[in-house]
């Protein structure tokens, strides 16, 4: 392969699944030289997150099954790539990464950063329903291409790829393949380029004191803790700054808001390229989800957005975030309000020791965590295919 090697990277839904993790990659591949385009379905209303500059998206807008195969022999024909980079065993991405290997012999690789199984209770989840009647009636659940039976089946074509990248090492054991941790552009992510008091002006929020939670507000993501832990501090100051999501609320967003509006200001959209000055803006980041089946095969993007920014970190002890955070922040156990509401208070009684830790995360973010140590391993994959 020439540097002019074109790299086709599809992503499942560009409004919610797989769209961060697969512009991290393509702007890795695209630092090595080659040409890369972005393919996928767009389910929901718009492109979330907005992507960064430079890099170009092709899109169909999805539809249930059967007519997703229509639009997905369509987008089959414009994908032009010598390597098809495929994000998530999902049929609207690694389906139809398959038929396109398949029907041009072109070399296929799949990124892994979910066990997309654990949401339904792991390996022992069976399908209970009708095949042909969930498929053919009017409101089947088969109709849907998001259905957990099409990622098990999937899943058993895994070893057809030709290469494997994986965002956590959890996945690394389950399925094999090479490890690929998230990253973030430590040149973009820089808190010495930001002015956190400036920037809280210039959204009305220089009166609050700041926590900041950066991904999908989800159940095992432990949001109820963190107010259950303002609520115990009860200091007027204090705010929890949902920032990212969807434009349009969950149900569980809305839930969250109905008990606990007094304590969050909510941001989104934000644009890839713009999340770093929304984080500079914060005093802590938190991220604490609960223990799951999702939550310990996860390497959180927030996590690591945090540390690029240099920001103190309250997290719990999940999966691989002691890990990754090591002693660079404030470790708690998991479902532990009052462990939060501790930190909290301690951070904020000597900020500068939270700041001073959170340089540290920082450090260990470029010397780990950074574009520069994904592509080193990009580099090797595609190695494979020169």
């Amino acid at each position: 392969m020439t540097n002019k090697s074109k790299v086709s990277v599809l992503i499942p839904d560009l409004s919610s699944q797989g769209t961060t993790r697969g512009y991290i990659i393509a702007q890795g591949l695209q630092k090595l030289g080659y040409q890369v385009n972005i393919f996928g379905f767009l389910f929901g209303e718009q492109i979330y997150p907005e992507p960064p500059v430079g890099l170009p998206i092709t899109y169909f807008h999805g539809v249930n099954l059967p007519s997703l195969i229509k639009l997905g022999l369509d987008l089959s024909a414009q994908i032009d790539g010598d390597i098809l980079y495929v994000i998530k065993p999902q049929l609207s991405s690694f389906g139809l990464g398959l038929f396109k290997a398949w029907r041009s012999k072109k070399p296929i690789i799949l990124d892994i950063d979910d066990w997309e199984m654990g949401a339904f209770g792991g390996d022992d989840w069976q399908y209970q329903g009708s095949l042909i009647g969930d498929f053919l009636s009017g409101n089947g659940e088969l109709k849907k291409p998001q259905h957990p039976l099409y990622v098990k089946w999937l899943e058993k074509v895994i070893e057809k790829v030709n290469g494997i990248t994986l965002s956590s090492k959890f996945l690394e054991y389950r399925y094999g393949g090479t490890y690929l941790p998230n990253v973030k552009d430590t040149d973009l992510f820089d808190p010495s380029k930001f002015d956190p008091m400036a920037i809280r002006a210039k959204y009305g929020l220089s009166d609050y004191r700041l926590l900041m939670f950066t991904g999908t507000p989800k159940p095992d993501q432990g949001l109820e803790d963190i107010f259950t832990a303002l609520d115990s501090l009860n200091q007027n100051d204090l705010r929890l700054v949902l920032i990212g999501g969807n434009k349009n609320q969950s149900s569980y967003l809305k839930t969250l808001i109905d008990k606990w509006e007094r304590w969050i200001i909510q941001i989104i959209p934000v644009a890839f390229d713009d999340m770093a000055e929304f984080i500079a803006m914060s005093h802590i980041v938190i991220v604490t989800p609960k223990e799951s089946l999702t939550t310990v095969a996860k390497f959180p993007l927030e996590l690591i957005e945090g540390m690029a920014m240099g920001k103190p970190i309250i997290a719990t002890k999940v999966g691989e975030i002691p890990n990754i955070l090591k002693d660079t922040g404030y470790l708690i156990e998991p479902q532990s309000p009052h462990a939060i509401a501790e930190k909290i208070n301690l951070i904020f009684n000597d900020y500068s020791q939270g700041e001073n830790k959170g340089n540290l995360a920082r450090q260990l973010c470029i010397n780990n965590y950074s574009m520069d140590n994904l592509t080193k391993t990009l580099a090797q994959v595609m190695s494979l295919f020169v």
